[in-house]
């Protein structure tokens, strides 16, 4: 049974392996500058500061990557039904941005008293900056006519 450091039996050198005290941890041959050794406290806090710093490294990396793209328009252009059952949306996409980008899309299909009755997402593919895009997509289960379709885009 090892007992702990603190009990006063002797400690091996982390560089060498010489025999040491109980409250050193580099003997005095492998530190004959005499420099004092970093404390646990130092050691985390290295590994706290270049977290933070890492994080805050990635946050601003991300935020120039997505710089110039969107924000996207969009508007219906045609509602027609579709088979089986349900209705084919068109609808135009434009990136207000400078980038090229792709649009998060939803489609909310609305009832006579403005009642949501079907809603579908959608990705358009690569739009490219300051363009537009026609896109076509199905709202299935629809059995009349919605009397108004938004789609909103980001």
């Amino acid at each position: 049974m090892t007992l702990p450091a603190s009990s006063g039996e002797p400690r091996q050198c982390i560089k060498c392996g010489r025999e040491i005290g109980p409250d050193e941890t580099i003997c005095e041959i492998c530190n004959r500058a005499g420099m004092a050794t970093p404390s646990a406290s130092q050691y985390h806090g290295t590994v706290v500061a270049a977290i933070v710093l890492a994080i805050a490294g990635l946050a601003i990396a991300a935020s120039l990557s997505l710089r110039g793209v969107g924000p996207y328009g969009a508007e219906v252009v045609s509602v027609r039904p579709a088979d089986p059952v349900g209705y084919t949306i068109t609808y135009a996409v434009t990136n207000e941005g400078t980038k090229p980008g792709r649009a998060k899309c939803q489609l909310i299909a609305l009832g006579a008293e403005g009642e949501q009755l079907r809603a579908v997402s959608t990705v358009t593919s690569q739009i490219v900056g300051s363009g537009s895009a026609e896109l076509t997509e199905t709202i299935p289960g629809l059995e009349s006519e919605p009397t108004d379709v938004t789609v909103s885009c980001s």
